[in-house]
C-alpha cells in the first residue's frame, strides 16, 4: 500500500501550470462546491461577458425566484429518482426468492445485484454532457423512459422464469438510474443555488433513505401478495411509471413558468456558454488534479464491501441464524433509518469543524465490527445492524465532502464527480460478482469466507485514513481538516499547492486502472450472467 502511494508520489511533479484558480467571487458560494459541480459539469466561464457570469454562478438568479415557482418545483423534483430508487431496493431481501424461482446460483444474483452498475462504468463521465446538451428537464423526460422500459423488462422475468430478462431490464434501467440523479442536481441548483441549497439536499438524501427502508422492508410482503412473488417487481415498476408522470407534470409547470425563472435549455446554454464537448471529454479529464486522482485509485473495493455486505444482509441472517426472510427483511431495513437523521449533522460537523479524514478511517472500524458480528457471532442481528446504521452515516458522505476540497476549482467538479461514481460503479459490479462466485465455491455456501474478504478490505482503509490526512498536510497544507470557510479562504491565498496540481502520469496511472476495472467488470458480468 505505502509502495503504491510512494510510487504516485515520486511520479506526480509533472503539473500543469496553466490551470486557474477558483475566481474568488465563486469562492464565497459556500453552495456550489458540490451543487455547482454536480449541476453545471461542463461549464466554460467566460468572464468578460456578465450574462454568462450569471448564468455560471446562478445564485443571482435563483435568488430571484418566487418562492411559490421553488417550492413547487421542490415539491416533484425530489421524486424524480425514487421508483429507480424503491426497484433497486427490493432485491436484497428478495435474494432467497430469485434464487429459488429463477433456478439460479449466488454469482447470478450478484450479476442482478450489479446489473444497473454495469452501464454506469462508463455512464457518469459522460452523463454530464447530455444532461447539458439536452437540459436537465428533458434529460429527466428521457432517463425516466429508460428506468420505466427497464423495469417493465425486468418484471416480465416474473412470468417466464427467465434470468436473462432480469439481467436486460436491469441494464436498461441503470442507463436512466444514474442520469436522473444528475437532472436532480442540476435543476435543485437552478431553484436554490444562493438561497438554502445545503438544506434541499439534506432533504435529498434523507428522502433516498426513507425510500430504501421502505422497499426493503415491503420487499417480502409484496412477493407473497396472491402467491405470486413478481408483485415484488412489478408494484415498483408502477412506482417507475408514476415517476415519468411526474416528470411530465414538471415540464408542464416549467413551460408555465416566467421565462426570466425557468432553467436555461440545454442548447441554448450551449451556444451562450460556448463549451465544446470534444474539448470536454478530454480537456477536463487532464484538469483534475493529482490527489483526487490518487484518492479514486487508492479506494479500491471499499464502497463494495458495503454493498455486497447490504445486498446480502438479509440472506445472511438466515444462513447464519435461521432467520425468516419476512423477518430478515425488516431487519435489513432498520439499517437505514438513523442515517436519516445524522447524515446531515455529519455534513454539518464538516462544514463548520472540518477534520474530514479522520471518518475514513472510524467508519471502517466500524464496519470491521459489523462484519465479525454479523458472520462470525450468534449475537441478535440487530446488534450489528444498529453498527453499521452509524457506519453509514459517514461512508459515503466523506468522500463526497472532501472531493470539492481535493479538486480546488469548481469548473471541474462534475467530471471529477463522474469519474468517481465511475470507480465506485467498477468497485461495486466486480466484487458483487467475485464474493457470489467465492460463496458458491464454499462448503455448504456459507458467508464465511466472503466476510473474510471484506474484513481484508475495511481493514485496509483504517490504514488510508492517516495516509490521506499525512498527504493533506504536505500538499493542501491540510485543507481536508480546515472548516468550509476557511478552507475556501486558504484556496483563494493560496491557489498554487502541491496538491492541486495535475500530475500527467498520476493521471495515466490512475487512468490505466480504472479503463482495466472497466473491462474486469464488463467481462466478469457477462460471463455470470450467461450462466458460463
Amino acid at each position: 500500500m505505502t509502495t503504491h502511494f510512494k510510487a504516485l508520489e515520486g511520479l506526480s511533479d509533472v503539473s500543469d501550470k496553466n490551470s486557474s484558480p477558483v475566481e474568488a467571487h465563486l469562492s464565497t458560494l459556500p453552495a456550489l462546491t458540490l451543487t455547482g459541480a454536480l449541476a453545471s459539469p461542463a461549464q466554460n466561464v467566460d468572464h468578460d461577458t456578465k450574462a454568462e457570469h450569471d448564468d455560471d454562478t446562478s445564485s443571482e438568479t435563483s435568488a430571484y425566484i418566487p418562492q411559490k415557482y421553488r417550492w413547487i418545483a421542490f415539491s416533484m423534483i425530489i421524486f424524480f429518482a425514487t421508483g429507480s430508487g424503491f426497484a433497486e431496493g427490493t432485491l436484497g431481501p428478495l435474494k432467497s426468492t430469485l434464487v429459488k424461482q429463477l433456478k439460479i446460483n449466488n454469482a447470478q444474483y450478484g450479476a442482478i445485484a450489479s446489473a444497473d452498475n454495469l452501464i454506469n462504468t462508463i455512464l457518469p463521465i459522460i452523463g454530464g454532457i447530455g444532461i447539458d446538451y439536452w437540459g436537465a428537464t428533458y434529460a429527466a423526460m428521457l432517463s425516466s423512459v429508460f428506468i420505466l422500459i427497464g423495469n417493465v423488462i425486468a418484471s416480465s422475468s416474473a412470468h417466464t422464469g427467465h434470468y436473462q430478462l432480469l439481467i436486460a431490464g436491469r441494464v436498461i434501467a441503470g442507463l436512466g438510474s444514474t442520469v436522473i440523479e444528475g437532472t436532480q442536481n442540476k435543476l435543485f441548483a437552478h431553484w436554490f443555488s444562493g438561497s438554502y441549497i445545503a438544506f434541499i439536499f439534506a432533504l435529498d438524501i434523507a428522502w433516498n433513505r426513507v425510500t430504501t427502508i421502505f422497499s426493503r422492508a415491503a420487499a417480502v410482503p409484496m412477493s407473497q401478495i396472491n402467491g405470486f412473488w413478481g408483485w415484488a417487481l412489478w408494484i415498483p415498476t408502477m412506482a417507475c411509471a408514476a415517476n415519468l408522470a411526474l416528470c411530465i407534470a414538471y415540464w408542464a409547470f416549467e413551460r408555465r413558468v416566467p421565462a426570466e425563472y425557468r432553467p436555461r435549455l440545454g442548447r441554448e446554454a450551449r451556444k451562450k456558454e460556448g463549451w465544446d464537448r470534444r474539448r470536454f471529454v478530454a480537456g477536463y479529464l487532464t484538469k483534475l488534479p493529482k490527489f483526487f486522482w490518487i484518492l479514486c485509485g487508492t479506494q479500491l473495493f471499499q464502497n463494495a464491501a458495503v454493498s455486497v455486505y447490504s445486498s446480502n444482509l438479509a440472506d445472511v441472517q438466515t444462513v447464519t441464524r435461521g432467520t425468516s426472510t419476512l423477518a430478515a427483511g425488516y431487519n435489513s431495513s432498520i439499517q437505514g433509518v438513523i442515517p436519516i437523521l445524522l447524515t446531515p449533522l455529519v455534513g454539518a460537523f464538516f462544514d463548520r469543524y472540518g477534520w474530514r479524514m479522520a471518518f475514513v478511517s472510524g467508519t471502517a472500524a466500524l464496519y470491521i465490527v459489523v462484519f465479525v458480528l454479523i458472520a462470525f457471532t450468534k449475537v441478535h442481528p440487530l446488534a450489528p445492524i444498529m453498527v453499521s446504521s452509524f457506519a453509514l452515516t459517514s461512508n459515503a458522505l466523506t468522500f463526497i465532502a472532501a472531493i470539492p476540497v481535493l479538486v480546488g476549482d469548481d469548473r471541474y467538479l462534475g467530471t471529477a464527480f463522474g469519474i468517481w461514481k465511475a470507480f465506485q460503479n467498477c468497485n461495486t459490479t466486480i466484487l458483487e460478482v467475485a464474493a457470489g462466485a467465492i460463496q458458491d465455491r464454499t462448503p455448504g455456501q456459507t458467508y464465511d469466507r466472503v466476510f473474510y474478504l471484506l474484513i481484508a478490505i475495511k481493514s485496509v482503509e483504517v490504514l488510508w485514513g492517516p495516509v490521506y490526512d499525512i498527504l493533506d498536510g504536505r500538499w493542501l497544507n491540510h485543507s481536508l481538516r480546515k472548516p468550509e470557510q476557511v478552507r475556501l479562504r486558504m484556496r483563494r491565498e493560496t491557489p498554487e499547492l502541491e496538491g492541486w496540481k495535475v500530475s500527467k502520469r498520476v493521471l495515466g496511472i490512475v487512468g490505466v486502472q480504472l479503463g482495466c476495472m472497466i473491462v474486469v467488470a464488463w467481462v466478469l458480468y457477462i460471463v455470470y450472467s450467461l450462466g458460463t
